[in-house]
């Protein structure tokens, strides 16, 4: 490998962490859910982001002390292999964290609008839902994803990692639920 990107590789373990912590540190208010005057946000857990940001920092400072040890013979293996695993490690971990936080619901009288973690900001009137369904796997707040599928549009999905029991509350659809609201484990 060049010295170039073996200088990339190791700018990429250091540098994006250290940005994760400091959006973190920065801009994390650490409640999930905000309750306004006119409206509530939900968005993914602070401590499920920190955490991303946490092993980004773990992983980037794994990789470049095994690379440097690696350059000065305390390893028989090259830093050519090592760098590039925990680099690759790295920016794929900052990808899904800034797709993470990137997510956000709120929720109107009348309406939500979802920001998703790819893609352009929807609005779904409530009175426009046809159907709601759970998919997926359970999370640890003992809920699946709710897709909301609204009337002659493309499905808007919410995680189960939000708080779903205040979501739908607020939305009020409980004829649009397929198979009802689920119980907690």
């Amino acid at each position: 490998m060049s010295p170039e990107a073996a200088d990339l590789f190791s700018v990429a373990s250091a540098v994006l962490p250290v940005l994760a912590c400091l959006v973190e540190w920065a801009g994390s208010v650490g409640i999930s859910e905000r309750h306004h005057s006119h409206h509530d946000t939900y968005v993914i857990s602070s401590a499920l982001s920190r955490s991303l940001a946490f092993a980004m920092v773990l992983m980037g400072s794994i990789g470049l002390m095994l690379g440097w040890l690696c350059d000065v013979g305390g390893f028989d293996a090259s830093a050519d292999v090592v760098m590039p695993f925990f680099s690759s490690f790295v920016i794929v971990l900052s990808v899904l964290w800034a797709f993470i936080r990137r997510y956000r619901a709120s929720l109107y009288d009348d309406f939500m609008d979802v920001r998703p973690y790819v893609g352009c900001l929807r609005t779904v009137r409530y009175d426009q839902i046809e159907r709601m369904e759970w998919v997926g796997v359970r999370c640890g707040t003992g809920f699946r994803t709710l897709v909301i599928h609204p009337s002659g549009e493309r499905p808007v999905k919410l995680p189960g990692v939000l708080d779903l029991e205040h979501i739908l509350a607020r939305i009020d659809r409980d004829d649009a639920l397929a198979g009802g609201r689920p119980q907690r484990r």
